[in-house]
């Protein structure tokens, strides 16, 4: 480390960081930069450019969520209580959030475990991340690409990519490059967006060719106008009934929101009352307007953790998304 530059005498802010073959990176508002440009897979940089937009929106997001966000995550990944995720977390001893964003998760790891914690972002975020989070002594946030990781192979025992990896150029070969730095006997669990409805897989891609690389402004506006008609749906409480399946169309039969039947079958309306109007418009904004927004099947993800020699120890599919956690071998040690 050279040109340090201080914080009460612990926090290095800014200065220079060079790794052991010489690397040399940048420390920047307490965050190490550590990425490569150059290197960036096609599309990249519109990701960083558009997630960093997102976050300097949304600067108070990880608070605004946590109520809704916390129990979803226990749920989704089979934990069901902090008590269980702490039990999960016994025994890691690193663990990296890839795509940490405001560091959520890379927040919620580090205060239920022992691990060092290593929280990746590409975007801008991370620095609102290093902000709120900087005093939890065994968290480390790095500005860094999750499919050009600045990390040893098989360094850690846990991986968490959860709503992030839709978001890369290929999402098959982006969890084949994370799986490269499980550890043998380690965990990696990730989240994808799932395929949705005829209906609302077209209407999606038809907004999305013409918001996708608008200006962030005017995609905001068109996002706007968007959460406030999901806002007045929710607010008007109407039920409808389904009598039949329909299933050219994706419908199951049963009662629905008004609200949640549109958003699901027909487009992408976020509202959720529990969170502030900006993390919802913005909620709608990470769907329109990043380059990449793949969705799957439950087929499909079953085949790349097959592929990488991953044993699935949970899967969870609802309507929004597919989360899984896998396990790689210790016989990969070998």
């Amino acid at each position: 480390m050279s040109e340090p530059s201080l914080e009460n005498d612990t926090e290095i802010r800014s200065g220079r960081l060079t790794t052991m073959d010489g690397n040399v990176y940048h420390i920047v508002e307490g965050v190490p930069v550590m990425l490569v440009p150059d290197t960036f897979a096609e599309g990249q940089a519109e990701t960083q450019e558009s997630f960093s937009e997102k976050w300097r929106r949304a600067p108070h997001y990880r608070e605004a969520t946590r109520a809704h966000y916390l129990q979803w995550y226990l749920d989704r990944y089979g934990f069901r209580t902090l008590d269980g995720l702490r039990t999960f977390l016994s025994g890691k001893r690193r663990i990296l959030d890839a795509g940490t964003g405001h560091g959520r998760d890379s927040e919620l790891f580090a205060e239920n475990s022992t691990a060092t914690v290593f929280g990746i972002d590409i975007s801008e975020g991370i620095y609102n991340a290093y902000r709120d989070l900087k005093q939890i002594q065994n968290l480390h946030l790095i500005q860094g690409d999750l499919v050009n990781l600045p990390f040893e192979e098989r360094f850690f025992d846990f991986i968490s990519c959860d709503q992030v990896i839709h978001h890369t150029p290929d999402t098959r070969k982006s969890l084949e490059r994370l799986v490269r730095h499980l550890a043998p006997g380690g965990h990696i669990g990730i989240y994808v967006y799932k395929k949705k409805a005829p209906i609302r897989e077209f209407s999606d891609d038809y907004i999305r060719q013409f918001t996708v690389g608008m200006p962030a402004a005017e995609c905001l506006k068109i996002c706007e106008a968007i959460t406030k008609f999901g806002q007045s749906l929710a607010r008007l409480g109407v039920t409808i009934n389904i009598p039949e399946d329909i299933e050219i169309l994706g419908i199951k039969a049963g009662e629905y929101d008004l609200q949640r039947f549109l958003y699901w079958h027909v487009f992408k309306c976020y509202w959720n009352e529990t969170m502030d109007w900006d993390s919802n418009v913005i909620t709608n904004f990470d769907w329109y307007h990043p380059l990449h927004a793949h969705r799957h099947t439950p087929e499909e993800v079953r085949s790349w953790f097959a592929e990488n020699g991953l044993d699935i120890v949970h899967f969870d599919v609802v309507e929004s998304g597919i989360s899984v956690i896998g396990h790689k071998a210790l016989s990969e040690a070998v």
